[in-house]
């Protein structure tokens, strides 16, 4: 072993040696560094110096060359002899660094393994010492002449403790117990809180297991039932069995569990409670009996506790009328926004229906009439209702009784409320007033700009719709996690 060690200090000695022959040298600016790194950055330029540069096999070898037109290709402009010099000097310090730290590495583990060598001097197996567990050692065995007989694998366990050795710790562990279990109580005949029932207590190779006889006073991982102010006390036999090897004991320890503290107002509360629970038990031949007058030196006086939610009514009743007030507003404001939206729908086609009739000679106010009878005609066979139709057969009625023809289209677009239905209204009273030559034009230039405002109108429709369906989304992507996360956390 000793000469193991003198090999992997070769190395490191040699590398030091280099170090100090090459503190003088000069590193560029390019190769500068600090620390051990410039150690190493110095001795690789003292090495490619002195033992590379002027190699003519190194110069002459295809590697360098190639190395070299690379580095042209790189860069044709810069210094190639120092870029090439750079290059290889920061090449040799990296394989130094690797070397010394292998070779450091090496002398470690070879200390190491000598170090944990189940071989003595004298050629016996060193077991593992108490409570440290067995270990395996892989063997060679050879013969006189030095040949190998084979290589063996054997497991060593740990030294075991005689009979007696093992008797002797029992009735350690036994003292120690006694006041190790109690924990927090102030011994075991005055047991308020939970116990502390270790399986190992350090320092002992004993595997220790726990039995109560009274589960209702004491589990047997410790914990207390003492929580009934009626409790006055119970005894349980904690019974330790210990285990080491193959011996095992039993010590069994008399616990006493005693009530918790608890303060008046709860002695106070059971009291009654318990004074009730008798006093019904007592009397359920008789068809009535009288409640305790007294308990714990206090006297009682008794009503009947009952539900009036009225208050709760009368609240719940303000708050829904005030809550109908205030949506009710905003059910209307609804209901204005619908019929806004139903009526810039149909626009475009009722333009085109419009056009399509003025085109066959057919006037404004005959149109109208026209629309009108039909949808009458269509509410009655239980069609759907139409704010647009609406408002056309108002206009209908007004011009049947007398109001001028002009006043009726403008009276429309203020009802109608919206820029399309003015824009159209605007050419029909033009129409009436002027006279028009174009009109028909102008209307089928109103049909597809309103065809257009519909299209554009239908796409902000529908990303209002798909901003919506985020939230339903996002609930069912929340859900779709609890249910994968919840089942997988609870598998731990």
């Amino acid at each position: 072993m000793k000469y193991i060690y003198v090999l992997y200090l070769v190395i490191p000695l040699y590398m030091m040696l280099l170090a100090l022959l090459s503190s003088d040298e000069s590193i560029s600016e390019e190769e500068a560094t600090s620390g051990i790194e410039k150690l190493f950055m110095k001795t690789a330029s003292y090495i490619y110096r002195r033992f590379l540069r002027k190699n003519r096999f190194f110069l002459s070898s295809p590697g360098r060359r190639h190395v070299k037109d690379n580095l042209i290709k790189l860069d044709s402009e810069g210094d190639i002899n120092k870029k090439l010099s750079s290059y290889y000097i920061k090449k040799i310090s990296t394989m130094l660094i690797l070397i010394f730290m292998g070779s450091m590495l090496a002398i470690l583990a070879a200390y190491s393994s000598g170090r944990e060598s189940n071989l003595n001097a004298e050629g016996e197996i060193m077991r593992s010492d108490y409570g440290k567990g067995e270990k395996e050692a892989r063997l060679v065995a050879v013969d006189e002449n030095g040949e190998s007989v084979g290589d063996f694998s054997l497991k060593i366990s740990e030294i075991e403790y005689t009979k007696a050795e093992a008797e002797k710790l029992y009735t350690k562990l036994i003292r120690e117990l006694s006041t190790v279990i109690v924990g927090e109580n102030k011994d075991l005949n005055h047991v308020k809180e939970d116990l502390y029932l270790p399986d190992k207590i350090k320092g002992y190779p004993f595997e220790i297991s726990w039995k109560s006889d009274n589960i209702d006073a004491l589990h047997s991982d410790g914990k207390t039932i003492n929580d009934d102010i009626s409790f006055k006390g119970e005894k349980s036999l904690l019974t330790a069995t210990i285990k080491y090897k193959d011996y095992e004991w039993e010590h069994v320890f008399d616990v006493k569990v005693i009530p918790k503290d608890f303060t008046d107002e709860e002695i106070l509360y059971q009291e009654v409670n318990e004074s009730l629970t008798e006093t019904e038990e007592e009397t359920r031949t008789k068809d009535s009996f009288s409640l305790p007058a007294d308990a714990e030196g206090i006297t009682l006086f008794w009503k009947e506790k009952t539900e009036d939610n009225s208050f709760l009514i009368l609240l719940m009743s303000v708050i829904a009328a005030i809550s109908i007030f205030a949506m009710g507003d905003k059910d209307l404001s609804k209901k204005v926004e619908d019929r806004r939206k139903q009526m810039t729908l149909e626009y475009p086609g009722f333009v085109s229906r419009l056009v399509l009739y003025m085109g066959s000679g057919m006037s404004v106010r005959a149109i109208l009439m026209k629309f009108s009878r039909e949808y009458k005609e269509h509410i009655r066979e239980g069609g759907k209702k139409s704010f647009l139709y609406e408002e056309i057969t108002k206009s209908c009625r007004e011009l049947e009784s007398g109001v001028p023809e002009i006043n009726v289209y403008e009276r429309l677009g203020i009802r109608c409320g919206s820029q399309q239905y003015a824009r159209l209204v605007t050419l029909l009273s033009q129409n009436l007033k002027k006279g028009n030559s174009e009109m028909l034009t102008l209307l089928r230039e109103e049909s597809d700009k309103a065809t257009l405002e519909r299209m554009s109108y239908a796409r902000k429709l529908g990303e209002e719709a798909g901003t919506k369906l985020l939230v339903p989304m996002v609930m069912m992507l929340l859900i779709v996690m609890v249910v994968i996360m919840v089942p997988a956390y609870l598998s731990f």
